[in-house]
């Protein structure tokens, strides 16, 4: 990625969600490295708190976690943000998750594992 790219995304925050920090900071970093301001969440719960409070650009949240899991974060951020960006990361898709893509609750799945390449793809599409 060049300096030009990277300065483009300046300013543009994601909020990465996951219950496992490993996870979480792993993919934060790679997120950061383009340029981006990265948030961290540890649950639904978290995310939908710190949405309400500052203002984000994407969010990609892992879909299963306990209590408030990435689906149900997915229709509330639909319910009241209807125009932010939101993947749901995942090694198994679920019906629930294919439907809520097809309702356009979800603007992208990102089938674990992936590539480097495939989650730096998907963040500069969604955040044009």
């Amino acid at each position: 990625m060049t300096p030009q790219q990277k300065l483009a995304n300046y300013g543009k925050t994601v909020l990465v969600v996951d219950d496992e920090a490993d996870v979480r900071d792993i993919v934060a970093e790679m997120i950061a490295d383009m340029g981006y301001r990265v948030q961290g969440a540890a649950s639904g719960e978290a995310a939908r708190d710190y949405i309400l409070q500052s203002p984000v650009d994407l969010v990609i949240s892992d879909m299963e976690m306990k209590g408030m899991d990435g689906l149900a974060l997915a229709r509330w951020v639909r319910q009241q943000f209807p125009r932010l960006p939101l993947a749901i990361m995942t090694a198994r898709p679920t019906e629930d998750l294919k439907r809520l893509v097809r309702q356009k609750a979800v603007d992208n799945v990102l089938q674990k594992p992936f590539l480097v390449s495939e989650l730096r793809g998907m963040v500069q599409n969604l955040t044009r």
